[in-house]
């Protein structure tokens, strides 16, 4: 019988893995290592990945020795000897919402709240910074640990607001300017988040900070690697085989073709600049091993992991403004691989309107792209698995078409499964159509032929179906397949500038599919293979401007 409490859901807290029992994946030598540095640290990662996890590990390490480490890399390889101290913890997450009090004393707060064990000080402080001073002041010889876990949050929060995040970004930058001016006083600081933000004093006063985001050594030291999925949770893999054969009443499932499942739904993260290791959402994998029998749902984007306010805010403040909507029609390609190098995948925002932060860094901040391979010099970067695919087209069709993915599934899920189920191709032809005509004006007319496709691989993948496009045969690529439990449909585009050669070129599509044999292929399931012909007519003197689906026939 499996024991599903031992799943570490919605647990951060290092005492909470040990008094619950809970499965802890053990990276313990990695702390240890980075334990021993006397530099500020900072470590950027997504969220959901375990970073809060991390720096509550460094808490207990430094505040109450390895007593609860035992059995862990960090004892069994004899890697700690040093003493304790006392630890200021401190969550920015907590205090980035708008409330009653002033940003200032909702630090304030948090300040006291994370000092309270320590040595009591003057109570006459009235702002965070005054409060930090006097502390550090009245400290004579004690050494101590300061753990900052989402620094960025308040200011990621406020965005949109000018005002109220350049307030944040000074009670920030005299607050780690104090720290600076007292680094004397500290053992060990670590600093985790998603974005660097310039002129809080943490990137400027730090002038030795240890920026560990793309450094190999650590480039799993959140995340789980393959090795650790399949040697902590075996015994929940095994089962997960079980409950989905039983949910399905079949034997489709093995162990091996399970892992094979898991690494195209949930796998494919890398954030070192070599791309070394590869790293699971650990939030998926738990929420997939808790109820295997639901399937391999998009759980980062169920739980709202995949609309980060840092992104969110950005869109809804510059969409148009800084980002086009004419830009989001280049990311419709979700086998995109784009080239780039450290720099430019981590830049210093030093305003909410700073020109210079390319919008393909936030996507890769907020977990949408991550690193797929890498050159000297270069780093290239793309969507890492099928869940943040479908979390990515529906970012892009709802700003392209202001419709939510919900809407999108009312309107033609059950059409288009009813118009391919019964090879009404007509049916289907009108559906393209009406999806077509979703898209804004603005984002139609500028459309290259590959972003027709583009469209309908991503809405055909936010309706369920499995799709790629451009899938490599031993005779040439078809532009479009997309995949249900029953069938394979394969698809060969033609777009044309002119309305009155449309029988030509459904002709010249039929006639690639025959000749490059898209229809063989090793697969079970019945291949159906489509000549799609569409009109990209602009407007003239004459006549408005045309963009229609003109025909759609099966070719046999």
């Amino acid at each position: 019988m499996i024991d599903y409490s031992k799943l570490p859901l919605s647990i951060t807290a290092f005492s909470e893995f040990c008094e619950r029992n809970k499965i802890y994946i053990d990276k313990t030598d990695l702390v240890a290592k980075l334990a021993h540095f006397d530099a500020p640290i900072f470590l950027s990662r997504p969220r959901r990945f375990g970073k809060s996890t991390l720096v509550s590990t460094f808490h207990e390490l430094f505040s109450n020795g390895i007593d609860k480490f035992q059995g862990l890399k960090i004892v069994t390889e004899n890697l700690w000897k040093d003493t304790t101290y006392k630890v200021i913890h401190l969550d920015f997450s907590i205090i980035k919402e708008r409330g009653e009090r002033s940003f200032d004393q909702s630090l304030l707060t948090q300040l006291k709240i994370a000092c309270k064990d320590l040595p009591e000080i003057t109570d006459l402080a009235d702002s965070s910074n005054t409060y930090l001073q006097f502390f550090l002041k009245q400290q004579s010889d004690a050494k101590f640990v300061l753990l900052i876990d989402e620094y960025d949050a308040p200011l990621t929060a406020v965005m949109g607001d000018k005002e109220e995040f350049e307030v944040r970004r000074r009670v920030l930058s005299n607050f780690f300017s104090t720290i600076k001016a007292y680094s004397g006083k500290f053992r060990f600081i670590f600093i985790t988040g998603v974005t660097r933000y310039s002129n809080t004093s943490i990137f400027s006063a730090f002038n030795n900070i240890k920026d560990i985001s793309f450094n190999p050594t650590y480039g799993a030291i959140v995340g789980y690697t393959q090795d650790e999925l399949e040697h902590y949770f075996k015994d929940f893999l095994e089962n997960a085989v079980t409950e989905l054969n039983d949910d399905l009443g079949a034997e489709k499932y093995t162990y091996s073709s399970l892992i094979e499942e898991l690494k195209i739904n949930y796998n494919g993260y890398s954030f070192d600049e070599r791309c070394r290791n590869h790293v699971y959402n650990p939030w998926s994998i738990l929420n997939f091993l808790s109820e295997p029998q639901r399937g391999f749902k998009p759980y980062w984007l169920e739980t709202g992991g995949a609309k980060p306010s840092l992104l969110v805010n950005y869109l809804n403040t510059f969409i148009d403004k800084k980002v086009k909507k004419t830009e989001l029609v280049d990311y419709l390609n979700l086998e995109f691989i784009k080239r780039t190098n450290i720099a430019a995948l981590s830049p210093t925002i030093t305003s909410i309107e700073d020109e210079n932060f390319p919008f393909f860094a936030i996507l890769y901040q907020a977990g949408y792209f991550t690193i797929k391979k890498t050159e000297p010099d270069f780093l290239f970067v793309g969507l890492p698995n099928k869940e943040v695919k479908k979390a990515f087209a529906e970012l892009v069709i709802e700003k392209l078409t202001n419709k939510d993915a919900i809407a999108v599934n009312d309107v033609y899920k059950d059409r288009i499964a009813d118009a391919l189920a019964h090879k009404d191709f007509t049916a289907l032809k009108d559906e393209f159509n009406k999806i077509l005509n979703e898209f804004s004006y603005e984002s139609v007319v500028s459309f290259k032929e590959y972003a027709f496709r583009d469209v309908y691989k991503v809405m055909l993948q936010l309706l369920g179906y499995n799709t790629y496009t451009e899938y490599q045969t031993a005779l040439g690529r078809s532009d479009l397949c997309f995949e249900d439990d029953r069938r394979l449909y394969i698809c060969e585009f033609k777009v044309i500038s002119r309305a009155d050669n449309v029988q030509e070129k459904l002709a010249k599509a039929k006639e690639q599919i025959r000749e490059k044999r898209y229809g063989l292929r090793l697969t079970e399931k019945e291949v159906i293979t489509l000549a799609i012909v569409i009109v990209n007519e602009n407007a003239s003197d004459k006549q408005k401007p045309m963009r229609e689906v003109a025909a759609i026939e099966e070719v046999i």
